[in-house]
């Protein structure tokens, strides 16, 4: 069967779109998806380029932030002592009393093993009276300007400082011994005011007396009772005539924190830089050569 002249040219324009259509689909359709692949791969690599060039332009304004940081908390630790073992909190305890202005005398004196303690900020609150009437007299009316701040100040305190920080402790205790109620109080303000000169600088360390203090005059009772019973107080009289001293159970603690490392050197290693420490043995063998 012989097909004419127009059948022959259908059968080759059909071939034509059958072999186009097969070119695409086996070669351009893949090439399309390949190369879609390929740029969603690069918008990708020049995602994390973009980010690692972001970083790195942060990176110097980061180290600078480290570095502050240090230097703003650097001495923070020296208000603290170094973690002490036994013999070291016995020593530093009587290097306080020994320092101490107040004229007492200290018995029996006891170290306990090292541990550690829990350091939480405390703010005081003060007590409102409220009733009715005045709640009645005051609604609507604006808090004061310097009162709101301060409970800003103090919310902004409380949310820097609320959590609580467990750091190392020694306790060393101790009886402590004077001639009157005076020389006691001057003692526990020492512990308050504890005064280190370390490398040539005056810093006050963190001492605390957690046995409890209550102040007690049996003088100004004693003559209280005496004008009650119209007896006259000689004047000149001894307040320890009888050789009584009064006295107090002390439990004095050590806070202890170690000081924080410097971090430049290590920054600078990141950085491919050589610290001067490191310099210095490739100095000596040049010298040496």
């Amino acid at each position: 069967m012989r097909l004419s002249k127009q059948e022959r040219i259908a059968v080759m324009v059909i071939l034509v779109i059958v072999i186009i259509a097969l070119g695409v689909f086996l070669f351009i359709v893949p090439a399309a998806q390949k190369i879609g692949v390929t740029n969603q791969n690069l918008a990708n690599k020049q995602s994390e380029y973009d980010a690692a060039l972001a970083k790195r332009a942060t990176k110097g304004l980061l180290k600078d932030q480290i570095i502050e940081a240090y230097k703003e908390g650097e001495h923070i630790a020296d208000m603290f002592f170094p973690e002490m073992k036994s013999y070291e909190a016995d020593a530093a305890a009587r290097e306080f009393i020994q320092q101490c202005e107040a004229n007492i005398i200290v018995t029996e004196l006891s170290v306990s093993n090292p541990g550690t303690a829990t350091l939480s900020t405390s703010f005081p609150t003060e007590t409102e009276v409220t009733y009715s009437l005045k709640q009645y007299a005051t609604q609507g009316v604006a808090i004061d300007e310097a009162v709101a701040k301060r409970m800003e100040r103090i919310a902004n305190l409380q949310a820097a400082l609320g959590s609580s920080q467990t750091i190392g402790s020694s306790i060393v205790n101790f009886t402590v011994k004077a001639e009157n109620q005076e020389e006691l109080t001057k003692f526990v303000d020492e512990i308050n005011n504890y005064i280190r000169n370390e490398n040539g600088v005056d810093t006050r360390k963190a001492l605390m007396l957690s046995s409890g203090y209550s102040i007690t005059y049996d003088d100004v009772s004693e003559k209280y009772d005496n004008y009650s019973e119209e007896e006259a107080t000689e004047p000149g009289e001894n307040e320890n005539e009888d050789g009584e001293y009064k006295s107090l159970q002390v439990s004095l603690i050590f806070y202890s924190i170690e000081r924080m490392q410097d971090p430049q050197p290590q920054l600078g290693a990141q950085d491919g830089i050589v610290t001067s420490t490191d310099e210095q043995p490739e100095q000596s063998e040049q010298s040496a050569a």
